[in-house]
């Protein structure tokens, strides 16, 4: 490949053989030429090739890949072609990609030019996908009723406060936060039950959320929806939905 066809901008700060832009402190690894860019995403295209153009060890890229194919399950609907596909989906999915702490060296590459590469090239092993995310909807229904089975057997009439409940009470900000996050885009609905037991079962709850300082709020909804099962961008936007609701007239 030739030089120009992807070129390496290593702009620093601590390098004076690039003084013309001291507000860059990290390097920059810039989009290739277009009929490049064309050829990384062709699933023909030798795996040589594509490892040189985004310039990653063979170890690296397998996990990026492997940590991308979980968002694409998670938020792109399977049964369109890429082609059909909506531009606002894929710039929440690429959004969750940029923001996700493991597969921060990404923000490296020019207009997050790598991400737009892999989610086309992934997304091409479509069938695959559909087979797993089937396999991880048949696990999560099993494990849903298993957990309603079990709340339901547990809860008792009275519920001391600060302890954590199983269903929600009566609660018109409650029954609220439940539509709001099934309206959103893509639907957050399966964070609902996480954020019930985790304490938020009445109006009164989702009060003292908010008057508890930021930094408390945020280290509630990490332990309620955890790190494992949700993303940074889905957390932001559930908080953001709780104090939409929470400061709901009704």
């Amino acid at each position: 490949m030739s030089r120009s066809s992807c070129t390496w901008s290593t702009r620093s700060t601590g390098d004076s053989r690039n003084s013309a832009s001291p507000d860059v402190d990290s390097f920059v690894i810039k989009r290739p030429a277009q009929a490049t860019f064309r050829k990384l995403f062709q699933s023909r295209t030798p795996l040589h090739y594509f490892d040189s153009a985004l310039r990653i060890s063979r170890h690296t890229l397998r996990y990026a890949k492997r940590k991308i194919r979980g968002l694409i399950i998670r938020h792109l609907d399977l049964s369109k072609l890429y082609a059909d596909l909506p531009q606002s989906r894929l710039d929440f999915l690429k959004r969750e990609v940029l923001l996700d702490e493991e597969l921060s060296f990404l923000i490296q590459y020019e207009d997050g030019w790598a991400v737009d590469v892999l989610i086309r090239r992934l997304y091409f092993q479509r069938c695959t996908l559909v087979e797993e995310k089937l396999k991880l909807v048949r696990g999560a229904q099993c494990h849903s009723r298993r957990r309603l089975l079990t709340s339901c057997s547990r809860v008792s009439p009275e519920l001391r406060p600060g302890a954590r409940r199983t269903r929600a009470n009566a609660s018109s900000r409650v029954a609220l936060m439940s539509t709001r996050l099934d309206s959103a885009t893509p639907s957050l609905i399966r964070f609902h039950p996480a954020i019930v037991k985790a304490g938020l079962c009445t109006d009164e709850h989702l009060h003292q959320l908010f008057r508890m300082s930021p930094t408390s709020r945020d280290t509630f909804i990490l332990k309620a929806l955890g790190v494992g099962k949700s993303t940074l961008f889905e957390r932001v936007v559930v908080m953001d939905i709780l104090e939409r609701v929470n400061n709901e007239r009704l």
